[in-house]
């Protein structure tokens, strides 16, 4: 389904012995499904041993949506980094905010946003056009959401080529991969990640049972 994109073109991955490259509807849902692996780990894997990836690496239970103490514990290590976007979205649900996190997060590491070397990312080409752009920011939003656990649908050209089959823009899976590695990476990985969203903050006053309705 996925004539068009460019196969796996990092020194990093290409050690897949220039196999033909895994359509990538599949491989994305082995990546998805793969947490407790680096995206580039669980690519090489399903490349090499597809069954393995399916049969052996389960997929984890979705712990829950992310929590509001475990949000804010999120934005607060991105304001450290200097990676906090300068608006939010006003709502009050917190899946929608992480979301909006991810794809500026993956915008900005991507190197689409321009080249991001204290974080040693990948660089996008200086003229990449914006139908690459946006294919490559929804493949990794789409991808850490689901590495989290976190209900997050497909959008925009991924939704077509998921849904429908409709062909895709040349985008670089490497670039894809490694930014989702390098913003998991901030949290200390896709497992750390998932933790981190749904952590609460123990109150400092017991609630009186007789007060509790």
């Amino acid at each position: 389904m996925d004539q068009n994109s460019h196969p796996i073109d990092s020194y990093s991955i290409e050690e897949l012995d220039h196999q033909p490259p895994m359509p990538w509807d599949r491989l994305l849902a082995a990546i998805r499904r793969s947490p407790q692996l680096s995206a580039v780990e669980a690519a090489r894997i399903a490349q090499h041993q597809p069954d393995v990836t399916t049969d052996v690496l389960n997929p984890l239970p979705a712990p829950g949506p992310p929590t509001w103490d475990g949000l804010h514990r999120v934005i607060n290590t991105l304001h450290r980094k200097n990676l906090l976007p300068d608006d939010l979205p006003q709502t009050r649900s917190a899946s929608v905010i992480l979301t909006h996190l991810l794809t500026e997060l993956a915008l900005a590491i991507s190197g689409h946003l321009g080249p991001r070397p204290d974080l040693r990312a990948a660089s996008a080409e200086t003229q990449t056009e914006a139908a690459q752009v946006r294919f490559e920011i929804e493949c990794i939003t789409w991808l850490i959401a689901g590495r989290l656990g976190v209900r997050a649908a497909a959008s925009g050209s991924l939704k077509g080529y998921l849904k429908h089959g409709e062909l895709i823009p040349e985008f670089s899976r490497d670039r894809v991969l490694q930014t989702v590695d390098t913003i998991e990476a901030l949290f200390g990985g896709a497992l750390a990640f998932g933790a981190a969203i749904r952590e609460e903050t123990p109150s400092l006053f017991e609630l009186d049972v007789q007060l509790a309705v």
